[in-house]
């Protein structure tokens, strides 16, 4: 009997802590986790319950836990895990868990999440919340075109459409798989869509205010491209002729490379004398200046020079002054 209480007992213990762990996860309830409130304001938060979940990226991160009416708007009061942390500027938007209609808060970061965080009692303004789609009102506006609609119609789309699909189940499925991730992308990027239109818009709006200055430009460009056409064949003989000319010193180069070289090597070894007589030459450069002023007032003095041309005999082999004309030969006279 003892050993039955006691299998009893444990049993009872085990069944208890199954019970309260599905309960706590039917329920998203966690007993051993710190959170704190932060609020949402809807303009529509039809179908969401207390316990829904919030998700961040598919991951839970907090529930709902209660409502209230403000102003006209919902507020959702929801406990988020405390290591979670959100940027001031987070969205929050109502999107179906299920085909049963079940709701689910979704948390996303924009792509500048502000550096500051929401604290406890935080609130969500509405400008950064987006209600769920109601699909009764999408079955209601769809309502009168159904009625007006011919069931035996109906049917027959609906067998054609069949038909046409029957045996291609797994390009159907890769089409809807395709446009489920389309969808996902562009609700993923719905901020940078709306910035694309919001910076659009101010562009139209700078051309239209500039519409005079653009047309202006517009029809200086026509006029330069005009211009530009009427010279093209004076370009084109002048590129040819730049080619020709090109050419020829080409071939000038490559007949003259020997000689060019040797000036290059000849230019090369005059410049080196003249940088190793830098020093000499600066100061035959210095006192030039001096020479010529002595020069010149020696001339202003009334002063003469005694000039000689100097001649060579290549019979006598002399070297004889001109001012002397009695004393050349006559054979080296001139």
């Amino acid at each position: 009997m003892r050993g039955a209480g006691i299998k009893l007992t444990i049993f009872t213990l085990f069944t208890i802590i199954i019970t309260i762990g599905l309960g706590s996860i039917i329920g998203n309830i966690s007993f051993f986790t710190d959170s704190y409130e932060v609020k949402a304001k809807f303009t529509d938060s039809t179908g969401v319950l207390v316990g829904d979940l919030v998700k961040i990226a598919g991951v839970n991160v907090g529930k709902v836990t209660g409502f209230e009416v403000q102003e006209g708007d919902a507020i959702v009061t929801m406990a988020i895990n405390g290591d979670v942390q959100l940027p001031e500027n987070v969205q929050a938007e109502i999107k179906f868990r299920n085909l049963l209609g079940q709701r689910t808060i979704n948390l996303s970061r924009p792509d500048i999440p502000s550096a500051t965080t929401l604290d406890e009692g935080a609130v969500i303004p509405v400008t950064q919340t987006e209600p769920a789609l109601d699909l009764s009102v999408v079955f209601n506006n769809l309502r009168p075109l159904i009625q007006s609609t011919n069931p035996d119609d109906i049917n027959t789309v609906a067998r054609a459409v069949l038909d046409v699909f029957k045996g291609r189940e797994g390009d159907l499925e890769a089409v809807l798989g395709n446009l489920g991730e389309l969808s996902q992308t562009l609700v993923g990027g719905g901020q940078r869509l709306n910035r694309l239109i919001t910076d659009l818009n101010q562009v139209a709006q700078l051309l239209n205010k500039e519409s005079s200055n653009v047309r202006v430009g517009v029809d200086r460009f026509t006029e330069l491209m005009q211009a530009l056409a009427e010279v093209t064949p004076t370009l084109k003989e002048a590129v040819r002729d730049l080619d020709a000319t090109s050419r020829k010193f080409g071939q000038f180069l490559v007949q003259n490379k020997d000689n060019i070289t040797r000036d290059l090597k000849d230019l090369a070894f005059v410049l080196g004398i003249v940088n190793d007589n830098l020093g000499p030459l600066d100061r035959i450069a210095k006192n030039l200046k001096e020479v010529l002023l002595a020069t010149a007032r020696s001339q202003s003095y009334g002063e003469y020079w005694n000039l000689y041309v100097v001649n060579l005999c290549p019979e006598y082999g002399e070297i004889l002054p001109v001012p002397i004309p009695g004393d050349i030969p006559g054979d080296c006279q001139r």
